[in-house]
């Protein structure tokens, strides 16, 4: 219980449930079961677009292309399902597959080339979406199978089942991160890189690793979100770029990797989704809908400074890696294991 409590993510999260208790107060139709199923339902789509970035973030790292896989991936899923008339579930495979080499090109290029992130991904992001549009002519795939609109409609009560998946992505990531000797040394690259390379880490294999597995979690929320509009539209991900970011840091990862707490994106993703629906009810309108994002990145990203020096330190600053041992050094080094090493 302590350690949730000093989480980036608390103090935003009580404030968000005492806000919510009040609104519903004030008008009934925040409180309603549909609206905290609406909420839920937008929340499970923001935490896996959110695991997306992520695992980029976690290396030091960041993608521009989330929204673009997610664009190619949906088309992808529609024409499988509807034009070659696959299974579902083998469209949705290959669609994963899909997502996972966009991922794996993403990475190939950074690693070789040692080109920005940033450049890199907007440029294949923006790739990605151009092929999405020109498959289609800008018409989106309106035979989707039922399996997909049951999971992105259904629910029991307030409860979407949408959060299944989700909840399963954050656990698997979470997991993966604590667990596993690739999900450490991604940590231990982006923590502090001259220190992973020393303990025997490769840089090129956790950039590669972070973006594949990043285009799969693309991939997983462009499959969740056909079933929520209940059409396979190349317009897919044009708006998911300040979400999959203001999800990820909301939550507590560091924007100079080494720390991407996976619970905190789920968490962050309710109190977007709650906030978004909030303003919308109060008939806010959509400027001041995305200005409020802004500025929750804007505090986040300063409670995690302040934050960090309070700690004195213990991570590594922007443009200065700390050379001390510390947490980081402690991940390389439990990281370091056979068949992870430099190549």
């Amino acid at each position: 219980m302590n350690r949730v409590l000093r989480t980036q993510w608390a103090p935003l999260l009580a404030a968000t449930i005492v806000a919510g208790i009040v609104l519903s107060l004030a008008t009934k139709q925040f409180g309603s079961s549909f609206n905290v199923y609406t909420i839920l339902q937008t929340a499970a789509v923001y935490t896996v677009i959110g695991l997306s970035q992520m695992m980029v973030l976690a290396v030091a790292d960041m993608s521009l292309a989330v929204g673009g896989i997610a664009s190619l991936v949906t088309i992808a899923t529609g024409n499988l399902y509807q034009v070659q008339h696959w299974p579902i579930g083998a469209a949705i495979a290959g669609s994963l597959a899909l997502g996972l080499a966009c991922g794996l090109v993403n990475g190939a290029i950074i690693a070789t080339t040692k080109l920005s992130g940033f450049i890199v991904t907007l440029a294949t992001g923006t790739a990605f979406t151009g092929i999405a549009y020109g498959i289609t002519s800008s018409i989106p795939y309106s035979n989707i199978a039922s399996v997909l609109t049951n999971l992105g409609q259904g629910r029991a009560a307030f409860f979407s089942y949408l959060l299944l998946p989700a909840i399963a992505m954050t656990l698997a990531v979470g997991a993966g991160f604590r667990w596993l000797p690739i999900g450490r040394s991604l940590l231990a690259v982006g923590g502090n890189k001259d220190a992973a390379v020393l303990s025997g880490l490769s840089e090129k294999r956790a950039i590669v690793t972070a973006h594949a597995v990043s285009g799969v979690l693309a991939a997983v929320a462009a499959v969740l979100y056909i079933g929520v509009l209940q059409s396979a539209t190349p317009a897919t991900g044009s708006d998911w770029l300040i979400i999959s970011f203001a999800v990820p840091i909301i939550g507590g990862t560091a924007l100079v990797g080494g720390e991407a707490p996976a619970s905190g994106c789920f968490v962050a993703a309710i109190v977007l989704s709650a906030i978004n629906d909030a303003l919308i009810v109060l008939n806010v309108n959509t400027e001041a809908v995305q200005m409020a994002e802004g500025l929750l990145i804007f505090a986040a990203v300063i409670a995690g400074k302040l934050g960090q020096s309070v700690r004195g330190g213990t991570r590594r600053s922007v443009g200065r890696p700390s050379t001390g041992p510390g947490r980081l050094g402690q991940i390389a080094q439990d990281a370091a294991t056979p068949g992870l090493g430099m190549p």
